[in-house]
């Protein structure tokens, strides 16, 4: 993204005694034919995540991309984190942009938190663009799985493990296996997903999926969801965590109108990971859409 565009910031009171500063960027103009898009970024990740894919969608309408509490360089408060958090973080947004109507392109956990604001709130959503979605797993949890995730879960032993990753090595081997192109995975990718991890506050954000998983999960929602218009899943072929074949008929039972693109040589992060080609496929979504 061009380095001319400035973060900006609101203070989003999210409790009657809680209120998180959050950073978000605008891009493009106004265009009353276009709907605005709303870019949500997964686990870890901050509105850089997207920079190989917005400055290709900027010229025709209006493009935003905030950094959702807890994570980039949003406020990291001692809060219960959840997709209900999350998508009580996009209403604000909204509200503060004063926008009846928005396109979410999400990507793993914002993909979710996209997905679960939708269903609450169906009449503002245009359409649901998502990629590599998280929060329906199916039976992948595996027994080893299940166990270090408890392991992380302990406060102690989270802390620990937390220490240990909250590094560049750590987020090294945590970046690898999200990418099939490990070239990307370069030292500027490293070093904005390292940043925010020394932030105060950081390991309640990043621990909170391990210790409550069930808030990051998408189970409890009515299938189908409320969600009638258009959706899209947009999926990497070598995403070895969420696995195509397998997670996709799960959202499908959610959103039964999604089509599914998969796309090869792509894994988890599969808007940095094949950017030429994700862009492509967004670019014929939204044709279709406006």
């Amino acid at each position: 993204m061009s380095s001319t565009v400035k973060d900006q910031h609101f203070l989003w009171q999210f409790a009657p005694d809680q209120e998180a500063k959050i950073r978000y960027q605008e891009y493009g103009q106004d265009n009353p034919e276009k709907t605005p898009i709303l870019f949500i970024h997964g686990y870890g990740g901050m509105l850089e995540h997207w920079n190989l894919n917005i400055p290709e969608f900027t010229h025709n309408r209006k493009l935003y991309a905030m950094d959702l509490v807890g994570f980039g360089k949003s406020q990291k408060p001692n809060v219960r984190y959840s997709l209900e958090l999350f998508a009580t973080q996009i209403e604000a947004f909204l509200f503060l942009k004063k926008l009846d109507t928005i396109i979410i392109v999400g990507h793993s956990m914002g993909a979710a938190s996209g997905i679960y604001f939708a269903h609450h709130q169906p009449e503002k959503v245009k359409a649901l663009i998502l990629a590599n979605p998280s929060g329906l797993f199916g039976d992948m949890m595996d027994g080893m799985a299940s166990v270090f995730f408890g392991l992380i879960g302990s406060p102690m032993i989270g802390d620990v493990l937390f220490s240990a990753f909250a590094n560049p090595l750590g987020v090294s081997q945590s970046l690898m296996p999200t990418y099939y192109n490990q070239k990307m995975v370069d030292a500027k990718l490293i070093n904005q997903f390292t940043l925010p991890l020394q932030d105060k506050g950081a390991q309640w954000s990043y621990l909170s999926p391990s210790r409550r998983p069930l808030d990051f999960r998408l189970d409890n929602l009515r299938k189908p969801c409320n969600f009638k218009g258009p959706a899209y899943l947009v999926w990497g072929a070598d995403d070895m965590a969420l696995p195509p074949h397998k997670i996709i008929p799960e959202f499908q039972q959610l959103l039964p109108q999604a089509g599914a693109f998969i796309i090869p040589k792509a894994a988890h992060c599969i808007h940095h990971d094949a950017h030429e080609a994700f862009n492509e496929r967004l670019k014929l979504i939204l044709d279709s859409l406006d």
